[in-house]
């Protein structure tokens, strides 16, 4: 049997893709058999693929007709042999040695799976930045160098990054929890995760970069067209899975607030010509939620602003009307934090005054009492010591 089957689902990846699949044939760790899918390609990357496939007898090619990158995945899953799985994107760059390395913590520490790190590389200026959502330091602050579950973790469990690509998973432990991609989602390694965290008891995070993602112009375009209502849908498979693995009261609040918070975040980033699509969908969305029976449970749980994004979507008529009633509350807030702050500069100018009322009360007293001092008996019968001491000291 063979040690690591690395999946590579691609789509029109023509560009990147001789980085990407050359990252993984030059591994140093080399008992693979590198799974790519072709997902109904319309440039030239299922022939690259093939080019490959006769250079490298670990390279399998498969091809299908376009099911988006869960259904490449699940296609990729099921021909897998590996004692471990490891998904990689088309156009990123996995680091030499990452599977070695991975392999042997795995190994060693009898792990489900092993969490690692990734950096950004911007494609267009040629920059390499970190970002907390694939670095996890909140993570590494609570687990540290520990072998922990989702139990160990409390909220912290939400500050792992759900992508697929920075982890190395047990083969079996994927085949025992049925864990699948949803299809035709753009955000599929969510529900991908969940599952796998809810049926595993053996995790670690391993402190290191080992993986590049790429950050272009295509895959921006692609994270904000019509395709980030996908967001919805997701939200709800997620509240939908937390409830079939019986967690969902435990994680209730945050949940909750985090549905209303990423859609919004979703709507903000998405080109103005699909906001009022993306707006009907979160409209249509959570009148639903206003019809069912958990919907005062969901409501008291919101945080402030919140309740004012998911009052809005409600009470607007458009992606325009929803806009201005957001700038509305932002004004609101700003002129309420104003005057908190303008309350606070009055109470301290009133104290400043006080003390400056005492402080001169203090001055004239001292003025008082060294007029007194000067015009005294004592004060004048020393003053021809003083002018006697003056002068050696000259």
């Amino acid at each position: 049997m063979v040690e690591i089957s690395v999946i590579i689902p691609a789509y029109n990846a023509i560009d990147y893709l001789d980085e990407a699949i050359e990252s993984i044939i030059n591994q140093s760790f080399k008992d693979l058999e590198i799974i790519c899918v072709d997902d109904g390609s319309t440039d030239t990357t299922l022939e690259r693929l093939e080019y490959y496939a006769s250079k490298d007898s670990r390279v399998q090619v498969y091809s299908q007709e376009n099911q988006g990158p869960g259904g490449a995945s699940n296609t990729g899953l099921s021909k897998a042999k590996g004692k471990y799985v490891y998904f990689m994107d088309a156009d990123d760059i996995l680091d030499l040695n990452a599977l070695e390395e991975l392999y042997g913590i795995m190994e060693e520490k009898e792990l489900d799976f092993v969490i690692f790190k990734a950096i950004n590389y911007d494609q267009d200026t040629d920059k390499y930045y970190e970002e907390s959502y694939f670095t996890m330091p909140k993570l590494h602050e609570v687990v540290g160098d520990s072998i922990f579950d989702w139990r160990d973790i409390g909220n912290t469990i939400f500050d792992i990054s759900v992508t697929p690509w920075s982890k190395l998973y047990r083969h079996d432990l994927i085949k025992k929890s049925g864990a699948q991609f949803p299809l035709e989602l753009i955000y599929h390694d969510n529900i991908f995760f969940w599952e796998i965290m809810f049926n595993s008891s053996r995790i670690y995070f391993y402190d290191k970069i080992l993986y590049t993602r790429r950050v272009h112009s295509s895959s921006l375009v692609h994270s904000h067209n019509e395709k980030s209502v996908h967001t919805i849908k997701t939200n709800n498979l997620i509240f939908k899975t937390f409830m079939d693995y019986g967690h969902f009261e435990d994680f209730k609040e945050f949940l909750y607030n985090r549905k209303v918070r990423l859609i919004n975040t979703r709507y903000d980033l998405i080109m103005d010509e699909f906001k009022e699509y993306f707006f009907t969908e979160m409209k249509k969305d959570f009148e639903k939620i206003i019809g069912h029976e958990k919907y005062d449970d969901f409501y008291s749980t919101l945080t402030e602003k919140n309740k004012s994004l998911f009052n809005n979507v409600i009470e607007s008529n458009n992606h325009l009307e929803y806009d201005l009633n957001n700038k509305l509350y932002e004004l609101k807030k700003g002129n309420e934090n104003l005057n908190k702050e303008l309350k606070s500069l009055k109470k301290k100018n009133k104290k400043l005054k006080k003390d400056n009322k005492e402080l001169k009360k203090e001055i004239k007293k001292l003025n008082n009492f060294n007029k007194s001092l000067l015009s005294s008996n004592s004060w004048k019968l020393t003053k021809p010591l003083r002018a006697f001491t003056n002068f050696f000291r000259k």
